[in-house]
């Protein structure tokens, strides 16, 4: 009976370790593609005069220029887009290194205040990913749907720079499963992050609602980008025939368990 019990007890790790390795090749390099696109957007006033889009839907641009404007230029939004590369390296339970990918430009030019300004602004971002070592089938592809505010400020000494805020940070994230792993992906951003200080209460006054804020800060005057990064991690997925293997083995220790504690 000791000797079976041993065995069972062997069986049983034997489905353990099948159901951690049994998962096929790692990816660990990827091929990508990040494209962006304006989708909709909104003035001040709730409506879209003064605005327009360019062909591409990568320019987005806004208001009547100030008779002071020594460019006569509308201010816009320039997404840097579609991005491609083959550089994507995957971490082991940890994001991996990031590679840029698409950028946004703030032009800001001197505008008149008799005209309505950006308010609101929708952009559709999309992803997909191709195993490149070991290669692979191209994945579906991964669209968010990223919703952004702007505040003009007043530009004086407690708030001297405009505000952009993500409606929702969390869409900056996604997951897939792909042969037997799960892959998490996410996006980060060079200037991106936590709207602290005086800005923060600048936008809790415009909105009422007194919590976190995740955005970028944008001079009043000159160009400012928002550089987003992609990084990567995988963790294992145990397939469900090998977590029914796994069950087996466990209910059989415990039935020689049993068994072992009656003898």
């Amino acid at each position: 009976m000791r000797k079976n019990f041993v065995v069972t007890c062997l069986l049983a790790v034997a489905f353990l370790f099948s159901a951690t390795f049994a998962s096929a090749a790692l990816v660990t390099q990827w091929s990508y593609t990040n494209d962006a696109n304006f989708v909709d957007w909104l003035n001040d006033e709730g409506n879209q005069d003064e605005m327009s889009v360019s062909a591409d839907l990568n320019t987005l641009y806004w208001g009547v220029p100030s008779d002071f404007s020594e460019t006569g230029l509308q201010s816009s939004l320039e997404l840097f887009a579609p991005v491609s590369g083959d550089d994507l390296m995957t971490g082991w339970l940890e994001l991996g290194p990031a590679v840029p990918v698409t950028s946004i430009t703030h032009y800001n030019h001197v505008l008149s205040s008799l005209y309505p300004t950006l308010a609101y602004g929708k952009v559709a971002a999309t992803i997909q990913f191709t195993p490149f070592v070991p290669a692979g089938p191209q994945q579906p592809i991964d669209t968010a749907f990223l919703e952004f505010l702007f505040f003009e400020t007043p530009n004086d000494d407690v708030t001297p720079m405009d505000i952009f805020i993500l409606i929702d940070p969390g869409l900056t994230e996604g997951t897939f499963n792909y042969d037997g792993y799960k892959y998490d992906f996410a996006f980060n951003s060079d200037g991106f992050g936590l709207i602290t200080g005086a800005y923060h209460d600048f936008i809790v006054g415009k909105l009422g609602i007194d919590t976190e804020y995740f955005g970028w800060l944008a001079s009043e005057d000159g160009d400012n980008s928002a550089q987003f990064n992609l990084s990567i991690m995988a963790s294992p997925v145990p397939e469900p025939a090998t977590m029914l293997l796994l069950g087996a083995g466990l209910l059989g220790l415990g039935i020689a368990v049993r068994r072992n504690k009656k003898n």
